[in-house]
């Protein structure tokens, strides 16, 4: 827990490093100080090759969708998302088409989420 999944359309690979998206995501859930311990967050870098937008305009698109466990006010939300989409806005550099970058926070219910940490060998 936190669990981050980033989509972006296939048509912004070139527009930013993918491993940079992920540090700089992850590095922005650490920083908050919101979770504990740090290495319960879990980022995701997900490709969708089929997608549209809209009207079909030639567009693109990153999209964070951070799943947490119920109980967080609507300020840290509000704050998390917002420090997501200035932080990957910075990353995805300047290409031939519009890019959409947007973040959501979701609650995920406390009272049926399961975790276990497998050790290691």
């Amino acid at each position: 827990m936190p669990h981050l999944r980033i989509e972006y359309s296939a048509n912004v690979t070139d527009r930013f490093d993918p491993q940079r998206l992920v540090d700089a995501a992850c590095e922005i859930l650490v920083a908050s100080g919101v979770f504990s311990p740090p290495d319960s967050i879990k980022v995701r870098l997900i490709p969708v090759e089929h997608f549209r937008t809209g009207s079909g305009a030639d567009q693109g698109f990153i999209h964070a969708g951070l799943a947490l466990l119920s109980g967080r006010d609507t300020e840290t939300k509000r704050a998390l998302t917002g420090a997501l989409v200035e932080s990957i806005t910075l990353l995805v550099q300047p290409g031939p088409r519009p890019v959409q970058i947007t973040a959501e926070a979701r609650d995920m219910d406390r009272s049926t989420y399961s975790k276990n940490l497998a050790p290691a060998s």
